[in-house]
């Protein structure tokens, strides 16, 4: 992994503040629909690509 990457993923603490749902919420949704996921520096980043895609889905009531 090259540091590029690790900046472009999303934290679950970035997750919450922008769509403004609980972390527990998060957690579930990355199980839920396999969102890819890597660690650096003992913190998890999600692809935003599938974090988006999900709750795009969601709000506009398809999942």
């Amino acid at each position: 992994m090259n540091h590029d990457t690790a900046v472009t993923g999303l934290t679950a603490d970035d997750i919450a503040t922008v769509w403004r749902i609980p972390k527990g919420t998060i957690y579930r949704y990355a199980h839920k629909y396999q969102w890819r996921r890597y660690t650096h520096t003992g913190r998890a980043y999600y692809h935003p690509d599938d974090v988006t895609a999900t709750l795009d889905a969601l709000a506009k009531g398809r999942h």
